[in-house]
């Protein structure tokens, strides 16, 4: 798996959707409970960053690689960042460019995807489909960080057609945020 065209993505784990929900299941009960809450949440990630960090959370696109592909889709590569610029996740997600039997829905601006189909009036429904656990040089860079990163695929439906499939890496220091200190 490549991040960008230059950048691999080394899996050592992959946990295929049938396997998600047994994730207590003794073979992964020690994965930590907060990895478990991040990769397993099917709600607006960003909103959840903004409740867990107790920071705004910003979007931003990387226009440079953003593309129309071949297929006449719409490669979308953004980071959500802290209002520090402390890069948090990495997101990439391939879109229609023909929406005539979708809902338009404007993904050229700087607002996080949960945003975006909230103000669309967009009713979607979110199908994690797979988990991984890997290495990147590349995120580890971009993180600041050092080690194995945690990512997954999930799949939005609208209207039970397939609308996009995102892609998300997630800093290893999210775990952090957890841990209060009173």
């Amino acid at each position: 798996m490549t991040i960008y065209q230059y950048y691999p993505f080394q899996k050592i784990l992959t946990i295929p959707q049938k396997q998600i929900p047994y994730l207590t299941e003794i073979k992964l009960k020690t994965l930590p409970k907060e990895w478990k809450l991040i990769l397993t949440n099917d709600g607006s990630f960003t909103q959840n960053l903004n409740s867990l960090t107790g920071k705004h959370i910003q979007l931003k696109i990387n226009h440079k690689t953003s593309e129309i592909l071949l297929n006449k889709k719409k490669l979308r590569i953004i980071w959500l960042e802290d209002n520090i610029n402390n890069k948090l996740t990495f997101a990439r997600s391939l879109w229609p460019l023909q929406v005539n039997h979708y809902k338009y829905i404007e993904l050229e601006n700087e607002k996080p995807l949960g945003q975006s189909m909230i103000e669309s009036k967009i009713d979607i429904y979110k199908d994690i489909y797979k988990l991984y656990y890997g290495y990147s040089k590349y995120l580890d860079k971009k993180f600041r960080s050092k080690g194995p990163i945690w990512g997954r695929t999930y799949k939005i439906y609208y209207h039970k057609k397939l609308f996009t499939i995102v892609e998300e890496f997630f800093s290893p220091h999210l775990t952090q945020y957890f841990h209060f200190k009173y």
